[in-house]
Parts: C-alpha cells; sequence; structure tokens
C-alpha cells in the first residue's frame, strides 16, 4: 500500500474514533442532565395543574395549543446520534476555521516573503 494510502486511511480512522469518543462524552454528559430536566419540567407542570385547578383533559388542551415548550415535547435531544452530529460539526468548524485563518494567513506570508526576495 502506498505510503500516501496508509496517511488517508489513518486520518479517516483517527476521525472516525474522534468522533466516536466526542458523542460517547456529549451522550454521557448531557443526558443525564436532560432527563431530569425533563423530569423536573413535568413535575412543575402538575404543580401547576394542580394549583390552578385545571382538569387533565383541559391542561391536554392547553399544551397542545402551544404552552409547553417545544423541546420537551421534542423528547431527548442528546442521545448518541445527536453527539455524533454535534461532534461532526466541532470538527467541520475547526477545520473551517484552520484553513480560513491559519492556513491562508500562512500561505499569504509565504507569498509576501517569496515577492521580497525576487526584489
Amino acid at each position: 500500500m502506498k505510503r500516501q494510502n496508509v496517511r488517508t486511511l489513518s486520518l479517516i480512522v483517527v476521525t472516525f474514533t474522534y468522533l466516536l469518543l466526542g458523542a460517547a462524552i456529549f451522550d454521557a454528559l448531557e443526558s443525564e442532565f436532560e432527563i431530569s430536566e425533563d423530569v423536573r419540567l413535568k413535575e412543575n407542570a402538575e404543580i401547576l395543574r394542580i394549583k390552578y385547578n385545571i382538569t387533565i383533559d383541559d391542561f391536554e388542551k392547553i399544551t397542545q395549543l402551544g404552552i409547553q415548550m417545544k423541546p420537551y415535547k421534542a423528547g431527548t435531544q442528546w442521545k448518541f446520534a445527536g453527539a455524533f452530529y454535534f461532534s461532526t460539526t466541532v470538527i467541520t468548524t475547526i477545520a473551517k476555521l484552520y484553513k480560513e485563518y491559519i492556513v491562508d494567513n500562512v500561505g499569504n506570508m509565504l507569498k509576501i516573503r517569496s515577492l521580497a526576495c525576487l526584489n
């Protein structure tokens, strides 16, 4: 196998491993908090329903009209798939910033130096 192919394959394996590790970390750190917030929100909704003497049917109608928060209705966001997606966005953002600010600036400095050498 050519050296360039080995290098490319190594970068792919390392990147994919990084994504899996990042997804596992985000999943472990965020999902427990999100579940506890979901429980807390449901408890607060029940307290509100009891405090204002709202029937279960009426409360369901109210929540259907949009008083309840969308993330609460959407379910848990920090599952492994969501964490994997977030890890991917981190890599692409870092790669874009690296290219824009470091590679381009170093390239411009090299162009300026080569022009200075021509004079």
